[in-house]
């Protein structure tokens, strides 16, 4: 049946597959309790641990787990700019989440022309531990940067599986350690999230960063520079990606600039119209406006001083706070001036903040 599997994979395009039977990862519960009580986790992660740690909570009759990777970003170099907002090239092209998800549901039912099969696609969206699973398969190997790497495709791979209830042996176990003495990632870390030994703090991670709704920490925002959703530069310098890097492609990645100043006039429908269709674009709109008011005061865009001055006006909060960190970093003394005659309009919350940035040394 593996066997049968793989050759069904292969001829749709599937390179990277596995398979495992592990489906108790209870193994993993204090390492997820004690990454929990030091705050390394994120608020993305399932919060109750039990229902990350077994398969069978999503699929009860499940044996056995398809793994698959898909790599992307062939050839992908950052693009230059001086003056825009960039994404992760996770976020090129069609949503990763549903083309996987494709790819998954037309697996499973040409394995079905050949047995049939109760199954669940998982594409980074269960509560379950994605890298872990995929690990077991066999797919690749932790990296420092706690991505999987995979031994010929790298990092930039999408990564995806099947819960099913077929008997399918395990894959042939790799060598573990794909990194050795190499910390090229741990030094390049723009926050410094990276452990020297391995492992991330979420917390500090500028991709995180990025999605997170919650207050970003004034000292954590230069480390962010221009990224609008997402941060590749663990990857971009890992050597294992060299020959992804090095790929001839005719992908046109100056898709991922963003126009800052546009993106401060974009309402809701035409947000969902123009980057709808990208897998950055779930946190939606206003996560989006936050990290291009600090991108905008990272790059200095002084022409953006009244674009940004406009959004102290923004209903929204979280824009507000933001926005009066990116006028403070534009145009310090115009800016104080402006924020005092914005105080007697604001709520205790906001009028602490403000004064909290007029003091600092930005």
């Amino acid at each position: 049946m593996k066997q049968k599997i793989t050759e069904i994979a292969n001829s749709m395009g599937i390179d990277i597959i596995g398979f495992t039977s592990l489906l108790d990862y209870g193994y993993l519960k204090d390492l997820l309790i004690n990454r929990a009580d030091k705050e390394y986790n994120s608020e993305f992660e399932e919060n109750e641990i039990n229902k990350r740690l077994d398969v069978r909570n999503i699929l009860p009759e499940c044996k056995s787990i398809i793994a698959i990777g898909i790599p992307y970003a062939e050839g992908y170099k950052k693009p230059v700019t001086k003056d825009m907002g960039l994404l992760s090239v996770s976020s090129y092209g069609i949503d990763y989440h549903k083309k996987l998800s494709g790819i998954l549901y037309n697996l499973a039912e040409e394995i079905k022309k050949h047995k049939c099969f109760e199954y669940v696609i998982c594409v980074d969206t269960s509560p379950l531990i994605d890298k872990e699973i995929c690990k077991n398969a066999q797919l690749g190997n932790y990296g420092k940067n706690s991505l999987l790497i995979n031994d010929r495709y790298g990092s930039f791979i999408h990564l995806g599986y099947l819960l099913t209830d077929l008997d399918i042996e395990n894959s042939k176990t790799i060598g573990m350690d794909i990194c050795g003495e190499c910390d090229i990632c741990v030094k390049s870390c723009p926050n410094n999230a990276i452990f020297k030994n391995g492992g991330l703090n979420s917390k500090k991670c500028v991709s995180y960063l990025t999605q997170t709704k919650n207050y970003i920490p004034v000292d954590y925002r230069k480390s962010m520079s221009n990224q609008i959703y997402g941060c590749d530069v663990c990857q971009l310098v890992c050597p294992k990606n060299r020959l992804n890097s090095e790929k001839d492609t005719k992908n046109d990645y100056r898709s991922l600039l963003v126009d800052l100043n546009e993106l401060m006039h974009t309402g809701n429908r035409d947000f969902i119209k123009k980057y709808g269709a990208l897998s950055g674009s779930w946190r939606g709109k206003n996560v989006w406006k936050r990290n291009g008011l600090i991108a905008t005061g990272n790059l200095q865009l002084l022409s953006m001083y009244d674009t940004v001055k406009e959004e102290l006006g923004n209903p929204s909060e979280l824009i507000r706070i933001y926005a009066a960190w990116s006028l403070l970093k534009l145009k310090k003394e115009d800016a104080r001036d402006v924020l005092n005659n914005k105080l007697k309009y604001e709520d205790d919350k906001i009028k602490r903040e403000y004064m909290k940035l007029m003091e600092l040394e930005l």
